[in-house]
């Protein structure tokens, strides 16, 4: 990462929490508590979690200059998926093939980052239980 300090990698769900408080109430609870955490820390945002919640669930107005006054602060970091789609692509299809009923692109290529040694990923916030246990399997702690 640019920055020295602590680098945490959100989830999309963590997005849809704190911005849909009346459809998620009581994930909206913790994602609030997440925040204020996180808030002085890096924050990594995989552009292909950017897609998922920007064009799903972010709809009301002021939500939108809310979300963009915190993705521009110099501490968040947009992290494209470019290094890492080809392969996520891979490991969805063989997955995919072998059973697993619950897989996701987005979720593969974050556990691609959690590996990546250049991104050095200290923690994750996430209400996916899966990627969680992915990130915890790498020493990777959730917030």
């Amino acid at each position: 990462m640019v920055n020295s300090g602590l680098n945490i990698l959100v989830d999309t769900g963590f997005w849809i929490a704190l911005y849909n408080p009346e459809k998620e109430v009581e994930r909206n609870t913790i994602a609030s508590r997440y925040a204020e955490q996180i808030i002085d820390h890096n924050i990594v945002v995989p552009f292909p979690s950017l897609y998922e919640f920007v064009n799903s669930k972010l709809s009301r107005r002021e939500a939108k200059h809310e979300f963009k006054k915190i993705i521009e602060r110099p501490n968040v970091f947009r992290i494209s998926d470019s290094k890492y789609n080809e392969k996520a692509l891979d490991n969805f299809f063989v997955k995919s093939k072998y059973g697993q009923m619950d897989v996701s692109l987005v979720d593969e290529i974050m556990i691609l980052m959690l590996e990546d040694k250049d991104l050095l990923i200290h923690y994750i916030v996430s209400f996916d239980q899966g990627l969680t246990n992915q990130a915890m399997a790498r020493g990777i702690m959730h917030v």
